[in-house]
């Protein structure tokens, strides 16, 4: 019967193609043959009727994986099967998609392993050995393993070189197939016939002709005895015979060796495995074809006995079209974004190991911080340093920050050891851990490297105010908790286990949260719900917050926050009856709360320890009556970071310790009205421990507790698991029929953000500012042009973000990809008549009229619009560009945009489109479709690539330009930012500079920006509306 319907399908199938060919592409003669028995299994199943009307299948031999991608993306092909890391390659660079996944008998993931004969070799001492790899960039046998290398620096990466160039300096020599443009080294063991003629040459190529290609054939190379270990996926284990077992060994990540039986404990990663790709006009009909040959010849096809399209052993190769070992094929009915087909956490290694190239992002650190004191401090650490920049992004919530760094958005936070077993589990790993004792000691003189097996801890205690003595353990139902925070090792993981009341006992819930609401009558727990966020405050008018929030905008978040919620609110409305917090820096809270102004007159003989005995104590008594032991704080960050991150943070505290007079402190935080901002306190220094994984900083006895509490509860991996999962929102492809945004009554498409009326109090006070100004720096940002029709990015409802998931083209993209320019270029010349004819608002005018009378001195805009050239403003720098203008790639030309214009018309004359929304740099958005038949000319000069001369997203502003800026911001005395969020750096430094200069800031913008905390005066309003209020007196 399933035959039956696999030949029904396959008729209909035929019958909408038109008899269209499938070219499959093909690595070797071997691949060719058995694509060719393919073909033939396929007319032999149509009845003779059906015969003459067959798509045949056509087999088109090729050189290597790469020249199977341009053969595709140049319609010479149509689909092939390729390593994960290629497919990555071909979606990004080329403009393919994949249609199709491998999935094996345990899963879609290949684990990537290290193999050796019986030896001596270990994981840590691979440098100087030959070694044998699957393929350039692939994932078991590039990718996975150099990250881990990374990860425990034991490999080395300057950054100022590609990956491959340091590769091919650790190994001695190596045999990496597509490998032969990085760097001669990484082919000297390659084997593959050596030919100037591209098409006769097999050398190093990812093609079967290479020998040692794949796993199959770096396994290859390291039976000849021509490489010493070699890097491959554990599918390829399969093919070692069992007698042969015992001549080979694991290399495990702590050191020690394995038998090839156990893969699953020993091994360098997970990664997904392989897929098949096409052309995105194409996807439809490759996908339909995919389940045709699968339910025909697949392991439970009918025909299976005519064609096994899993099994290549008849061919005298292994893993021919698709890895022998693959159970079926998971069709990819949507068209799914790479990250969620390859995965988050591996599209996020790609790019840490450079597979985009470089960006701004490669140059600086984006440090997690939970609240705005802690994001105050952040900046001031910025300030402080001069090593790579150090950009401080908000986060909800120590959990929030683990979130962020796994999708990218951050590179590292200093984590609680709860949180640190969460990021773990997710992938991460550490860094430094904070060093709590009481003296640091450098592991040589003149360096702060410190590394050691001892890791000084703290404990987690009980308090309750002394005049309370009925209060003790045993007795603690149905009174008002303090907590420091969901997920807290003190305030939430430790106090459930012992007896808080004559209910609750050892027999109890394993669930924290449960035992809490239950015992408790009402309490403040930071992060949780209902009865527990009772007696929680929330934030101040200078940091707002909802009440309950888990971070320190809360006012009884964290240690302070509990002992603050012990001794209650000033008003003596919202109080608790005993806290759970650490006991490291208790006197000093204390003591803070008078020098805060929190509450008078407490000292430490106010407050007594609560013992799990049933007793209480002094609070100088915390080593006998605690809670339980609590690891140190750990920096946690992605794999491929971790040198960096190491590198960044060793720097900085190098830095700070030169500089003891500094004002700055990066382990203290009651300047900022708060305890343990970024790091904790107590820390003394940092101790090197990313040569550690996590399980073994948290000591075995945390670690089993924590992971018995998380089974019980899953609450934390439910939390983020779901925040990831909204993450495929993010992908969902824009109507080209959509123009979001409101109309004016004018039919004009209004992309100002709704804001209330604007506070005169504060235009007032902004006409003081700009009066006593002589010399006034302007940066305006896309806010400014909203009123003149051109959206924003980041406003809500009406912002490019808001509006479509789709996002601006990337600069490496541009550079490699001839398919993104062709699209990019398309969409530009659609949206160019009406991009380009937007004029000037009330906003550009008033300060162009401020240059005349001579009060504004310079202006930076961020905007590539040319609206404030347009308004005649001289005195002016367009930070990123302008899309007025175009360049040449090749020879440096400039030219207006117009002349290309008209270029695009003559190449162009039946080519029509309709358009999407319009993104703020012009460009618009049409389906791949539309712009198949798009020609794109080249410089007439010189013949090289043309680009709009403007910062494409993750490329970096030259460093002239920003010099050139910087000097005319040191003659200025004053700077005005109007309509930007400041959320891109290359705007927001300028900030830093200025507060660093002591220059004062003002602010119009309609919501929160970047930089509120350093401006002197925020207005809140349309920028027209309100510096046409203000007088350049």
């Amino acid at each position: 019967m399933q035959g039956r319907y696999s030949l029904l399908l396959l008729v209909v199938f035929l019958s909408h193609i038109s008899a269209k060919k499938m070219r499959w592409c093909t690595l070797s003669e071997l691949e060719q043959r058995k694509c060719a028995e393919l073909a033939k299994a396929l007319v032999a199943v149509l009845p003779p009727a059906e015969v003459a009307a067959f798509a045949r299948l056509s087999c088109i031999l090729a050189s290597s994986t790469t020249d199977c991608i341009e053969k595709i993306r140049a319609n010479r092909a149509d689909i092939v099967g390729l390593d994960a890391g290629e497919v990555y390659s071909a979606v990004k660079q080329f403009g393919l998609i994949a249609v199709a996944k491998e999935i094996y008998n345990d899963g879609g993931c290949i684990l990537s392993v290290a193999v050796v004969r019986n030896s001596s070799l270990d994981i840590r001492s691979l440098e100087g050995v030959r070694s044998c790899h699957s393929g350039a960039r692939w994932t078991a046998g590039w990718s996975l393993p150099l990250g881990f290398l990374l990860s425990r620096n034991y490999l080395s990466w300057s950054k100022e070189q590609p990956l491959s160039q340091d590769v091919s300096k650790f190994f001695n020599s190596s045999c990496v197939p597509g490998a032969a443009a990085m760097a001669p080294s990484l082919c000297s063991l390659c084997q593959g016939q050596k030919s100037y003629i591209r098409h006769k040459n097999y050398h190093c190529e990812t093609s079967h002709n290479e020998p040692f290609y794949n796993s199959q054939g770096a396994l290859r190379c390291l039976r000849s005895g021509e490489g010493d270990v070699a890097f491959v996926d554990h599918l390829a284990l399969q093919s070692i015979e069992e007698s042969e077992w015992d001549e080979f060994r694991l290399l495990c990540i702590d050191g020690t060796q394995a038998p090839l039986s156990l893969y699953r404990s020993c091994n360098l990663g997970r990664g997904p495995g392989g897929a098949l790709v096409t052309r995105f006009n194409l996807r439809k009909i490759t996908r339909k074809f995919i389940q045709i040959i699968q339910g025909l010849f697949g392991p439970k096809g009918k025909e299976r006995f005519r064609f096994q399209l899993f099994n290549s052993s008849a061919f005298g190769e292994n893993d021919l079209l698709f890895k022998d070992v693959t159970d079926k094929l998971a069709v990819l009915t949507a068209d799914e974004d790479i990250s969620q087909v390859l995965g988050l956490d591996y599209v996020a290694l790609l790019k840490g190991l450079g597979h985009e190239g470089s960006s701004l992002e490669d140059s600086v650190i984006r440090w997690c911080c939970i609240s705005q004191a802690e994001q105050k401090k952040c900046e001031q650490w910025a300030l402080s340093i001069k090593s790579d920049p150090l950009v401080c992004v908000r986060a909800a919530s120590m959990g929030d920050c683990v979130e962020k760094i796994k999708r990218d958005e951050v590179d590292a936070a200093s984590l609680d050891a709860t949180h640190t077993f969460i990021a773990g589990k997710c992938g991460l790993v550490p860094v430094v851990t904070e060093f709590y004792g009481a003296e640091c000691l450098s592991a040589t003189e003149g360096s702060t490297h410190l590394e050691t097996d001892v890791l000084p801890s703290v404990v987690g205690v009980a308090v309750a105010k002394r005049v309370s003595r009925s209060i003790f353990f045993g007795n603690l139902g149905s009174r008002r908790s303090c907590h420091s925070y969901m997920y807290s090792p003190a305030g939430w993981l430790l106090p459930y286990r012992y007896s808080l009341s004559l209910e609750h006992n050892a027999t109890s819930s394993c669930n924290p949260d449960l035992v809490y609401s239950e015992v408790f009558w009402k309490g403040c727990l930071p992060g949780s719900e209902g009865n527990l966020c009772k007696v929680c405050m929330g934030g101040t008018e200078d940091a707002p917050s909802k009440r309950c929030a888990d971070n320190h905008n809360e006012r009884f978040y964290g240690n302070m926050g509990a002992l603050r919620c012990l001794v209650g609110d000033p008003t003596g409305k919202s109080y608790g009856e005993v806290a759970f917090l650490e006991q490291h820096n208790i006197q000093d809270n204390i003591l803070s709360l008078s020098s805060s102004g929190w509450a008078q007159g407490w000292t430490s003989a106010d407050f007594e320890l609560l013992c799990v005995g049933g007793h209480r104590a002094p609070l100088s008594e915390w080593e006998t009556c605690n809670l339980g032991v609590i690891p140190p704080n750990t920096v946690m960050t992605r794999p491929v970071l971790t040198a960096r991150v190491y590198d960044f943070i060793m720097k900085s505290q190098e830095a700070l310790a030169a500089n003891p007079n500094s004002e700055f402190k990066l382990f203290e935080s009651h300047q900022y009205s708060e305890s343990d901002l970024l790091f904790k306190d107590a820390t003394k220094c940092f101790v090197h421990t990313s040569h550690k994984d996590y399980r073994s900083i948290l000591g075995e006895e945390f670690y089993q507790h924590a992971e018995t509490v998380f089974n019980c509860t899953h609450s934390a991996t439910k939390r983020i698991g779901r925040h990831v999962g909204k993450m495929r929102l993010l992908f969902r492809p824009l109507s080209r029929h959509t123009l979001p945004g409101n109309r004016t009554s004018s039919g004009v498409l209004n992309f100002v953000p709704p804001c209330s009326a604007t506070d005169l109090q504060y235009v007032e006070q902004l006409q003081n500012f700009v009066s006593q100004a002589s010399s006034l720096f302007v940066l305006t940002g896309a806010g400014l042009s909203t009123e003149s029709g051109i959206p924003d990015y980041r406003s809500e409802k009406v912002g490019l973000y808001a509006r479509t998931t789709r996002r601006p083209m990337e600069h490496m993209e541009f550079l490699r990809s001839a398919k993104s320019r062709q699209r990019y270029w398309a969409r530009n010349f659609v949206g160019w008549p009406q991009f380009s004819s937007h004029q000037p608002n009330a906003a550009h005018k008033v300060l162009q009229q401020w240059e005349q009378k001579g009060k504004l001195h310079w202006l930076v805009t961020q905007n590539v619009d040319a609206l404030h050239s347009k308004a005649g403003q001289k005195r002016l720098t367009e930070l990123h560009g302008c899309t007025h203008r175009v360049i040449c790639l090749g020879c440096s030309d400039v030219f207006p945009r117009e002349d290309l214009q008209r270029r695009f018309e003559t190449l162009n004359p039946d080519w029509t489109a309709h358009a999407g929304a319009m993104a703020p740099d012009g460009d618009v958005f049409l389906e791949d479709e539309q712009v198949l038949y798009f020609r794109v000319p080249s410089c007439e000069r010189c013949g090289g690539v043309l680009k709009p001369d403007v910062t494409f997203f993750g490329d970096t502003v030259s460093k002239t330009k920003v010099q050139f800026v910087h000097e005319r911001l040191a003659e200025s005395d004053a700077v005005l930012v109007v309509g930007s969020s400041l959320q891109v750096y290359s705007g927001y430094r300028f900030l830093l500079a200025a507060n660093d200069r002591k220059i004062p800031v003002a602010i119009i913008n309609i919501g929160l920006t970047r930089a509120d905390h350093l401006a002197q005066i925020k207005v809140s309003g349309r920028c027209g509306e309100v510096l046409s209020l203000i007088q350049p007196l």
